[in-house]
């Protein structure tokens, strides 16, 4: 999807943006950042970049009128005339200022930098970089001299950690360009997304990506909602059904809902009740009917890795049923009830202990 391996960063400004309910102001650099300390352009490069794991595709949109979208015009001016990137770098900051009114949201610094040889969908492009530091985390710093040495508290920036950030990949340009972003939100933080929503204002690319990882999300849904609640199928059973979606996904190429229900649905009654079910859930969601797409192989891979598969008991005992045994689970796992204890039981048959 995108790759930063020869990206090289060609400008950088650094600002200050506050929360504008509080009235904290924005701090304006008073020109472009020039470093000529190699090992921090490194580092910048590698805390702008390194969170970007989640292949996710979004682009600007408008409900009227794609120009009227502020953040997509400034990235567009930039694009045009690159020489005007400080300038727009002020009207950006600006913006940010006038979105960041949620009573939670912090003030950090507002970076924007202007890069060359980034790879999207196998096309090299400019893209533009806008990210947020919001966090600072404590750290310990020792300095060595004749008399000893001495340490010293101090609070500096993660690198291994993006707050908020974005990459505008200059290509598809009419259709609101392609934006990749990080927005970490605290649990129980209730920040509005403020990010995402009002500032950049995104919607999804609808790829194959998209599409997949949607299937993904209404199976888990179907599974615990439905197969779960109405017809009560056991925790067993609801990750199984999961994982034979996936196993299906993992070995085509193609999505066909035919060729899904009857492969990993199979039953009659449960196939019409998917059916309504999908149906629902897409208005629901907002998503357009998908009956067929080419599978994405990455979201798979991202969907394998975020699946717990795990059977939670209030017993405190957790099962966990792997991927590449899911299919045969239903020979190695069997769920009773013991009359004498009064209590469902799951049986567990193997081998060998590993």
């Amino acid at each position: 999807m995108f790759d930063f391996t020869g990206m090289q960063m060609k400008q950088l400004v650094v600002h200050h943006v506050g929360n504008k309910l509080r009235g904290e102001g924005f701090i304006v650099s008073p020109s472009l950042h020039h470093s000529a300390d190699g090992n921090a352009e490194e580092l910048l490069l590698r805390y702008f970049s390194s969170s970007f794991k989640e292949k996710v595709l979004y682009k600007f949109f408008h409900e009227t009128d794609l120009h009227l979208n502020p953040a997509y015009m400034h990235a567009s001016s930039i694009f045009i005339r690159p020489e005007s990137f400080y300038e727009q770098s002020l009207n950006l900051l600006q913006h940010l200022y006038e979105k960041s009114v949620h009573p939670q949201i912090k003030g950090g610094e507002f970076y924007a930098a202007y890069f060359s040889g980034c790879r999207i969908n196998g096309q090299e492009v400019d893209a533009l970089g806008m990210f947020k530091t919001e966090r600072r985390d404590p750290y310990l710093k020792v300095v060595a001299s004749r008399a000893g040495s001495s340490i010293a508290a101090d609070q500096g920036i993660n690198i291994r950690r993006l707050d908020k950030g974005a990459f505008i990949f200059h290509t598809e340009s009419t259709d609101g360009y392609r934006v990749a972003i990080v927005d970490a939100v605290s649990k129980g933080d209730n920040e509005a997304m403020y990010w995402k929503e009002e500032f950049l204002r995104l919607t999804d690319v609808q790829n194959e990506y998209f599409h997949t990882r949607q299937h993904v999300d209404l199976c888990r849904d179907f599974a615990e909602n439905v197969y779960g609640a109405e017809y009560q199928a056991d925790k067993k059973d609801q990750v199984m059904f999961v994982h034979n979606a996936l196993a299906y996904l993992e070995q085509e190429d193609e999505f066909q809902l035919e060729d899904f229900v009857r492969k990993v649905v199979r039953e009659p009654e449960l196939i019409e009740r998917f059916r309504e079910h999908k149906q629902l859930y897409e208005i629901n969601q907002g998503l357009p009917p998908a009956e067929a797409f080419s599978i994405s192989e990455q979201a798979v891979k991202t969907a394998k890795r975020n699946l717990k598969g795990l059977i939670k008991l209030d017993t405190a005992i957790e099962i966990k049923v792997k991927t590449a045994t899911a299919e045969t689970a239903e020979d190695f796992i069997e769920r009773g009830y013991d009359e004498k204890k009064g209590m469902h039981f799951y049986k567990v048959y193997f081998n060998a202990e590993e």
